[in-house]
């Protein structure tokens, strides 16, 4: 546990600079595209004005007569045939000019006029667009970072969980394996255990090993990429199933097993999947059911969905306790033993088959939990 808050900062750290860069992205993108529709209506509004201009000089130019011309255009002699008809140029130290090529007496001449109001609106709407757009970038980012926090947020909870499901992980193995080395420690050095017993609770501790890195590995596995093929199994043989392989487990306990028939209801799931599931439920009903008492299983189909519904007689679980219990690890105040990896693989079994996990529970009442699967008609 001592290396888990240093894993945290790294992994904090790791989130904090992935938010700030996707922030940049996203105020990068959407500054760029404020920019190219900012630099869209610009083009757009001078094609817009110099049309009109273009209109304006063309009428001029076909009704004047000789050199008669309306107050502000004039006749420029010009040269050379290069260049478009229609330009906006602007003399030096001078105002904007907009003037039309036109053919008059054998040679070429301009018809010109000053564009100085519309100049000065075409300007004040570029610099207008160009404000919008650096005020966009301001705008973008602080409001980029938000966007990504916000879908950051399931990854971080997913990071945090992972830490510390590692950290209580590292914490379960390394209570057996400090037993063994101690076992094994006194009865090499010969003080106060034989062979025998340190061998005895070696093994013990083993079995307990073993048993702990199975669940991790099922848990792993349920949690990993969906399956592509469309599995089916028959909920009522696996109740069926598992009751039977709990059989001997619940007689030792002085738990009565019950299996409810009923008509079969074919899920989409892998069978062992299911299997492990109810196992897993099973299980921790007979644990924490008292010796004479009962549990029911009972496997039926309703609307879209196949449930597998499992009801205990145990001591219940305290309110506070039950939106914890699918965590990996957790284990309530009346646990007692088990590693508790049994909820958080049938959840993770349920989901990778898009179903889901319900419980509800009565403090001296006890149990029920229902496994929502899939089902499969036809």
């Amino acid at each position: 546990m001592k290396g888990a808050p240093r894993v945290l900062d790294s992994h904090a750290a790791l989130v904090r600079r992935t938010r700030w860069h996707m922030a940049l992205q996203w105020a990068l993108v959407a500054t760029g595209v404020l920019a190219l529709l900012s630099t869209g209506a610009f083009l757009a509004a001078r094609r817009a004005i110099w049309g009109e201009m273009h209109e304006q000089l063309s009428g001029v130019a076909d009704h004047a007569q000789g050199s008669r011309l309306p107050p502000g255009y004039s006749w420029i002699s010009g040269s050379g045939q290069s260049g478009p008809d229609f330009q906006v140029v602007t003399p030096a130290g001078g105002t904007p000019v907009a003037r039309l090529r036109r053919i008059r007496s054998g040679g070429i001449w301009w018809l010109s006029m000053p564009t100085g109001d519309d100049a000065r609106v075409l300007r004040t709407f570029g610099l207008v667009l160009a404000g919008l757009t650096a005020a966009g970038w301001i705008v973008a980012l602080p409001a980029g970072f938000v966007l990504a926090s916000q879908a950051l947020r399931p990854l971080e909870q997913a990071v945090r969980e992972r830490t510390e499901f590692v950290a209580l992980a590292s914490h379960r193995l390394r209570t057996p394996l400090t037993v063994i080395r101690t076992s094994a420690d006194l009865a090499l050095a010969g003080k106060g255990m034989a062979s025998a017993e340190a061998l005895g609770v070696i093994r013990e501790q083993t079995v307990q090993l073993e048993g702990l890195a199975a669940r991790l590995t099922a848990l792993a596995r349920a949690e990993g990429p969906r399956w592509r093929l469309r599995p089916r199994a028959d909920l009522l043989d696996v109740v069926r199933q598992s009751a039977d392989a709990l059989q001997a487990a619940a007689q030792l306990a002085g738990v009565v097993l019950q299996v409810r028939d009923g008509a079969p209801v074919p899920v989409r799931a892998q069978p062992e999947a299911v299997a492990d599931a109810v196992v897993s439920v099973l299980e921790n009903a007979v644990r924490f059911s008292p010796a004479g008492g009962s549990v029911v299983l009972e496997a039926e189909g309703e609307g879209p969905w196949g449930i597998v519904t499992v009801r205990d007689q145990g001591p219940g679980i305290p309110p506070d306790e039950l939106p914890h219990v699918t965590r990996p690890f957790f284990q309530g105040r009346n646990a007692t033993g088990g590693t508790g990896l049994g909820l958080a693989l049938t959840q993770a079994l349920l989901r990778r088959h898009g179903g889901r996990l319900e419980m509800r529970s009565a403090v001296g009442e006890g149990t029920t939990v229902r496994l929502l699967w899939r089902r499969l008609r036809g």
